[in-house]
C-alpha cells in the first residue's frame, strides 16, 4: 500500500473561556511506519541470502559433511611400557617426579617434551591432536593407541579365506614389455596408459599404448589409414 498522508486538524478549543489557537499536524499514517520494528531489532535481524551472495557457510559445512577423503596413514604399535617411558622422560625434561595429572601449561616444557616422544616412539603427533594434550594422560593415552595402516578390506584378504573366494588386491595391468598371454599384443592402440600421480608412479608403470614389437605410426601414416579406412565405407573426410 502506498504511504498516505492524512492531515489533521483541531478544531478550535474553547478551555475555561479563552480560545485556543487552531492548530494542524501533518503525521505521516503510513502501514510501514505503523508496523516498523525498533531500529535495534532490525539490526539484529540477520540478512537474508541472496543468489549473488554465493554460498553460504551453513551449505559449505553440508558440504564438508558429505564429502569423504581418502588419506594413508602410517601404521604404529605401541609397546608394553609406553606409560613408564613418558613419565621417565617427563621427569627429566621437567626436571622432577610428576605423575599423570600433571598439567602442561608451560609451552615450551610441551614442545621439548612432545618432540621428544615422537623421536622415541617414531609416531608423529598431527596438529588436530595438539589441543587435547594438555596433561601426561592425555599423552599416554594418546601414544597408547594403536593405528591401523589397512583397510577392512586389506585385513578381509589377508583372513583365511574359503576355497572357492579369492581377493585380488592389486589390479591386474597390461605392459607389452612383460606380458605372456597376449604375447605383448594390446587391446588398445594409441591409447597409452600414464599413471600421473607422483606416489603411484612408483607402484604402477605406464606404457604407450603401443603393442611389444609394433611400431609407432606417424602422423601422416595415420592420416592415410584414416582415408583408406573412410574410402572403403564410403566416408568423407575433410583433411585437416
Amino acid at each position: 500500500m502506498a504511504a498516505s498522508t492524512k492531515v489533521l486538524k483541531l478544531k478550535t478549543v474553547v478551555s475555561h473561556g479563552k480560545q485556543c489557537c487552531s492548530k494542524i499536524f501533518i503525521r505521516n499514517a503510513s502501514w510501514t511506519t505503523f508496523f516498523k520494528k525498533p531500529k535495534e531489532e532490525i539490526e539484529a535481524m540477520p540478512r537474508k541470502i541472496k543468489p549473488f551472495d554465493g554460498p553460504s557457510t551453513t551449505s559449505r559445512l553440508q558440504s564438508l559433511k558429505k564429502k569423504t577423503v581418502s588419506c594413508s596413514v602410517r601404521g604404529y604399535n605401541p609397546p608394553a611400557d609406553v606409560e613408564a617411558k613418558i613419565l621417565s622422560i617427563a621427569a627429566t625434561i621437567i626436571g622432577f617426579q610428576v605423575d599423570m595429572s600433571y598439567q602442561l601449561n608451560d609451552r615450551l616444557i610441551k614442545f621439548k617434551l612432545l618432540t621428544k616422544l615422537m623421536e622415541e616412539f617414531d609416531h608423529i603427533i598431527p596438529n588436530t591432536e595438539l589441543c587435547d594434550l594438555n596433561t601426561l594422560a592425555n599423552v599416554v593415552s594418546y601414544f597408547d593407541t594403536p593405528v591401523r595402516d589397512t583397510t577392512s578390506f586389506d585385513d578381509l584378504a589377508r583372513q583365511k579365506l574359503p576355497k572357492n573366494l579369492h581377493i585380488q588386491l592389486e589390479p591386474l595391468r597390461f605392459d607389452p614389455e612383460t606380458d605372456t598371454f597376449f604375447d605383448g599384443k594390446t587391446a588398445f592402440p594409441n591409447r597409452p596408459t600414464i599413471v600421473s600421480s607422483l606416489k603411484y608412479s612408483k607402484k604402477y608403470k605406464g606404457h604407450s599404448g603401443e603393442s611389444r614389437n609394433a611400431r609407432s605410426l606417424t602422423n601422416f601414416e595415420e592420416q592415410k589409414q584414416l582415408f583408406e579406412d573412410a574410402e572403403k565405407l564410403n566416408y568423407t573426410v575433410k583433411s585437416s
